[in-house]
């Protein structure tokens, strides 16, 4: 069964009309509604959300989350060919997709202060955060933002901090202590504002957060990710951040930006990802450790 792909506007439109529980089911088929015009279990699923948002607009709330509920199943039953823009979700998952974090070899007896890089970029309602650490560890993320986001209009910014919460997530995650008892942490980003915040959070202006970015409690009561972000920042006395021109051929720089890049197309597509990023990371990382930057910044 063909059906046309949606333009980006009508399906924004339409989830923007949406009750959150049917835009929230809605929006991980984002790539089904608006690019998989060569899938045909992606046709099937486009055909079901055209009927969703149209009861939607009728007002008619549970047969839209009937029909949603129809689309992601032919998402996530069918046989998509390859190259289909359409990620299946994962078994026993609902929504998105995990951090992917990986580790290349590094140099041998690596010791002391670690030198990392983050970056983020958000393109289109997709974002992606990529961290590199100098002992050969790597991680990403990636998703595409929905009506109910709490980010803000600060996409840009609060991407980039959220990058950074995901290294001291790795890091506090491998025992190497980013709560102040650790050898040390030089932290390089390309994002002056991001900078600032950092600054002022080390500074003990935890209050500090990006216009628009919303402070009420998530799932389960907890709280938002850069409030927790800052207090972690405030009590890291080993912490260095500098900052690092981006696009300039900074190897670790350039690891961190290529990491957002794949996560942020690893959110809507099916690709080796995993290999790739590895690949890219070991080939950064070589040309770090054979520049004359690498030992004056661990210094």
């Amino acid at each position: 069964m063909y059906a046309p792909t949606m333009p980006l506007t009508e399906f924004d439109g339409a989830q923007a009309i949406a009750p959150p529980a049917v835009a929230a089911r809605t929006q991980r088929l984002r790539a089904c509604a608006t690019r998989a015009a060569g899938c045909a279990c992606c046709g099937v699923a486009r055909r079901l959300l055209w009927l969703c948002f149209a009861a939607v607009r009728h007002g008619d709330a549970g047969i839209a989350e009937m029909l949603a509920t129809e689309a992601e199943h032919y998402v996530d039953r069918g046989t998509h060919p390859e190259g289909c823009p359409q990620v299946p979700r994962p078994a026993g998952r609902r929504g998105g997709r995990t951090p992917a974090q990986g580790r290349v070899p590094g140099p041998a007896g690596r010791s002391g202060v670690l030198v990392a890089a983050t970056d983020a970029g958000w393109r289109r309602g997709t974002c992606g955060l990529g961290y590199v650490v100098d002992d050969g560890r790597w991680g990403m993320h990636g998703w595409t933002f929905g009506p109910q986001d709490p980010t803000g209009p600060a996409k840009v910014l609060v991407s980039e901090l959220r990058a950074v919460g995901l290294l001291l997530d790795r890091l506090d995650g491998d025992g190497h202590g980013t709560n102040g008892h650790g050898d040390g942490l030089v932290l390089l980003l390309d994002s002056l504002p991001a900078l600032r915040y950092l600054r002022a959070w080390r500074r003990g202006d935890t209050g500090r957060m990006p216009n628009g970015y919303d402070l009420g409690p998530r799932r389960y009561g907890a709280a938002p990710s850069l409030v927790r972000l800052a207090g972690r920042v405030a009590r890291m006395h080993g912490l260095r951040v500098e900052h690092v021109k981006g696009h300039s051929g900074h190897p670790l720089n350039e690891a961190a930006d290529s990491l957002a890049s794949i996560a942020r197309r690893r959110a809507t597509e099916v690709f080796d990802s995993t290999a790739r990023a590895g690949s890219l990371v070991e080939a950064f990382l070589r040309d770090w450790h054979h520049s004359p930057d690498s030992s004056g910044l661990a210094a």
